[in-house]
């Protein structure tokens, strides 16, 4: 990164928000931040058009509701604002029913962080001497537990309106799946609200696809581990490979290859590093983080009518 402080504005301050605040901060960026907080700690501004003309930022993170998303993304380009913007994922509620500027395809990256998890960067490069068979991608957790001290049944994760549920809350499995076996084919999915939580959102999905680099990718996702867990396995024809996310190791075989001490929002760091620094190779585009959605509404589609669906023909 360059000796200069570049000047950022983080727009939305919940606990996402200050967390890319924060570590934006370390890594030597100048705060500010678009928000209704009256204790943001940094200068804050209630309006994006003030805040655009005061802090003359020259990088945007969007951090607000997932259900705002669009509207934010679409009022900075209004506003004239061109430079980087890093979307917190999954990039909107809903894929737009019409093209949005080209501009947003070079401008526009979406926080997938766990692309820079070290077990799953190990297992990308691992994978490029292999031929996948069939893959599995699990994470679950309780969705009580996720956030300390608040009520789970008011939390985004509840609400349809502001983008919760399953599909997009745990949204990270889908773009590591398409970023490991390349674009799906096609998929079957079972799930929805199945258990006892009072939400209105999914809270257990299982899907199944066919990808151009991996004859079967299955997926479970889910609100209700009471054990977190998070992995990757993938069977190939010469190995089985493991990457477990929460032990921080790659196995082979089952036996360990690689271990990493865990340091909490070292992903967050190496991601946000890499967009402070212009380095795109590993951070989701905007065209990667649209393709999740396709993907997810494309899941719904498949929930509603309990079958496959094939993937859209390209334009």
């Amino acid at each position: 990164m360059s000796q200069s402080r570049p000047r950022t504005l983080i727009i939305g301050l919940g606990s996402i928000g200050q967390r890319h605040a924060d570590l934006l901060a370390d890594l030597g960026a100048e705060m500010a931040a678009c928000t209704r907080r009256r204790d943001a700690g940094l200068p804050s501004y209630t309006g994006l058009e003030q805040a655009l003309r005061e802090s003359a930022p020259e990088r945007v993170v969007i951090a607000n509701a997932t259900a705002e998303h669009m509207g934010t993304l679409l009022r900075l380009h209004e506003l004239g604002f061109t430079g980087p913007v890093l979307v917190e994922k999954p990039l909107f509620s809903r894929a737009p029913e019409t093209p949005l500027p080209a501009a947003f395809r070079q401008s526009v990256a979406v926080g997938y962080n766990l692309r820079f998890h070290p077990a799953v960067r190990a297992l990308r490069e691992a994978l490029q001497a292999e031929e996948p068979v069939s893959a599995h991608l699990y994470v679950g957790q309780y969705l009580p537990t996720w956030r300390p001290g608040r009520d789970y049944r008011k939390s985004y994760s509840a609400s349809v309106a502001q983008g919760g549920g399953v599909l997009r809350d745990l949204s990270h499995e889908l773009d590591l799946g398409l970023w490991l076996f390349g674009p799906w084919q096609r998929l079957v999915a079972h799930g929805g609200h199945l258990s006892e939580l009072e939400i209105e959102t999914e809270d257990t999905v299982g899907l199944l696809w066919q990808a151009r680099h991996c004859p079967k990718v299955a997926v479970e996702i889910n609100y209700l581990d009471r054990a977190p867990r998070r992995n990757i396995l993938v069977h190939t024809r010469r190995h089985t490979w493991e990457a477990d996310m929460l032990g921080c190791r790659l196995l082979r075989d089952g036996e360990p290859v690689q271990s990493w001490t865990t340091i909490r929002n070292a992903t967050y760091q190496a991601q946000d590093r890499a967009w402070l620094d212009g380095q795109r190779d590993t951070l989701c585009s905007f065209d990667e983080g649209l393709a999740v959605l396709h993907m997810i509404e494309s899941i719904e589609a498949s929930l509603r009518r309990s079958a496959w669906v094939d993937a859209p023909s390209p334009p």
